[in-house]
């Protein structure tokens, strides 16, 4: 069965045998896509995503979420970074056993030899996105740090890492290595427009620099202890529970790596100054006593501490990244990344980060 390579090529027929593949449903025959709308959310610049609404036997979703792959120029740097493989590997083999709440997969499929992909997900319009602009209360961070060093602590030093070396490059491999060094050469060219902004301190704009060369520094602080990261969580990635949890999406930059970095990048660029100051120390000893509790050991505060210092600096790399799209996006978008850059300059600053660097 191959797979549709756009919106108007996903019929029921498909669908109805890849949902009878699955095990969701028994029989095959009779789903019908009743309606398919655009989504303009999320990862939809690297993916191109619709909610769709069905008909079918029992067991057939009533709306469901779709991600197909893009065409054009970009495609080429998507792929490079293996962005479509991590996301269907992570959904296909590991999100019905990881203990957080991600959406459900109902289809996750590859074609071999290739990269196009379709992904079929639970439909979560009825969830309350996290506001990235406004940025995460200290509750809400609080409820991301348990979250992730549960994430974390299921797969902390785990043999099933060595099996997923491929979809899920470690820090410090080959293939990390080329990924990180197409980072850095874009990043040196946007950070000349990012560092003109008011809102980056002095010191942290002669960092930016010379982040580029300190790759190897940082690749050698955060590459252990090895655990599954999310690789780019920030307040954009969340949804709102009812019960004061959240879900997690967007898996496409999936990695192996400390997963001290994943908090280094949430605290720094979705927790507004005036939440964040003061509370840092407190959220990374929540993150390391919630992995003890998990069972993670040989894991200590003041190594937690000192990686995430050093993860905070090195996560300047992705607001630094996203300032490229700044000319081509709206006002509030502008005013996000204006935003995002400006809060990882302050968590910098506030704690020290760049005392660590050689």
């Amino acid at each position: 069965m191959g797979l549709p390579k756009s919106i108007d090529e996903l019929d029921g027929a498909w669908l109805g045998q890849a949902l009878h593949e699955t095990g969701r449903i028994t029989d095959p025959a009779g789903v019908t896509i009743k309606r398919a709308e655009p989504l303009a959310t999320g990862t939809a610049y690297s993916t191109s995503m619709w909610r769709i609404e069905l008909d079918g036997p029992h067991g057939t979703p009533r709306t469901a979420v779709v991600k197909l792959p893009i065409r054009g120029e970009v495609r080429q740097l998507i792929d490079g970074i293996t962005a479509y493989l991590r996301e269907v590997t992570f959904y296909a083999q590991l999100a019905s056993e990881v203990p957080v709440r991600v959406p459900e997969p109902y289809v996750a499929a590859m074609e071999n030899g290739s990269t196009d992909f379709v992904l079929i997900l639970e439909d979560l319009s009825d969830l309350e996105p996290a506001d990235q602009l406004r940025g995460l209360t200290l509750q809400q961070a609080e409820a991301a740090v348990d979250a992730l060093a549960a994430f974390h602590a299921w797969s902390w030093e785990h043999p099933r890492l060595e099996g997923l070396k491929a979809q899920f490059p470690p820090l410090g491999s080959e293939k990390a290595s080329g990924i990180y060094g197409q980072f850095m050469h874009f990043f040196a060219l946007s950070w000349q427009r990012a560092r003109e902004l008011d809102a980056v301190a002095d010191e942290v704009k002669a960092f930016g620099d010379r982040l580029p060369e300190l790759l190897p520094f940082f690749v050698e602080r955060l590459s252990t202890p090895r655990t599954i990261s999310h690789g780019e969580l920030r307040a954009e990635n969340l949804f709102l529970l009812e019960d004061g949890g959240l879900l997690l999406i967007d898996f496409q930059a999936v990695a192996q790596q400390a997963g001290i970095i994943d908090v280094a990048y949430l605290i720094s660029s979705s927790v507004d100054e005036e939440v964040r100051r003061g509370h840092e120390e407190a959220l990374v000893r929540r993150y390391q006593e919630q992995l003890a509790a998990a069972g993670v050991t040989g894991y200590n505060f003041e190594r937690a501490w000192e990686q995430f210092r050093i993860a905070v600096a090195f996560m300047l790399l992705m607001p630094g990244l996203a300032f490229m799209q700044y000319e081509q996006t709206n006002d509030r978008g502008k005013q996000l990344l204006v935003e995002m850059l400006a809060r990882a300059s302050d968590t910098i600053v506030s704690i020290g980060a760049l005392e660590l660097l050689p």
